[in-house]
């Protein structure tokens, strides 16, 4: 599990609260970054402009303040970034030199069986959940990834906790302890 601690003045889920949708306004950017992150067709992804996350997430139900896009988005690229590096973690166990990001699939709501474990004994659940699928040199393999709050300081008002980790299955969990193994 790795923190990704950000500099934006509020909770990671401050920016949405559940509301109605809106248009997006005229001076959001329609400017999309590149990711580091390779797809499948050997191009990297491309993280959603200003303008289309505040469309998908205000047609979901969310309410965004326009003025908090540029953080709002900032905060997401950021925590894929580092998603990425910790899958990568993983992948560097294995002879594949050029892993690629085949989807990644949000699943809010839905708990891992790790996360169920962690709040049987009193651990805050996640306040969201992807899957990512990789394609291994030919292999397909999924990670879960929870996304947890984490502890708030003065220099870095918003901390992410990442706990991205394969499936659980055999292969997965030999990785696991591979990598936990090795330290």
């Amino acid at each position: 599990m790795s923190a990704c601690p950000l500099g934006y003045g509020g909770d990671a889920k401050d920016a949405l609260s559940s509301k109605g949708s809106e248009s997006p306004p005229a001076e959001l950017s329609g400017k999309r970054e590149v990711s580091t992150i390779p797809s499948a067709d050997g191009s990297n992804f491309l993280y959603p402009s200003e303008k289309q996350f505040f469309t998908s997430a205000t047609a979901k139900g969310h309410e965004l303040d326009p003025q908090d896009m540029s953080m709002v988005i900032a905060i997401h690229n950021a925590v894929n970034e580092r998603t990425w590096q910790d899958i990568l973690k993983y992948e560097k166990l294995h002879d594949c030199a050029d892993p690629k990001l085949i989807r990644f699939l949000g699943r809010p709501g839905e708990l891992t069986p790790k996360a169920r474990l962690g709040s049987l004994f009193g651990r805050t659940l996640p306040f969201d959940r992807h899957d990512w699928h990789v394609d291994r040199c030919g292999t397909h393999v999924r990670y879960v990834v929870d996304f947890y709050d984490g502890q708030q300081s003065p220099t870095h008002p918003v901390s992410i906790h990442i706990d991205a980790r394969p499936e659980l299955s055999w292969a997965g969990l030999k990785d696991r302890l591979m990598l936990w193994w090795r330290g």
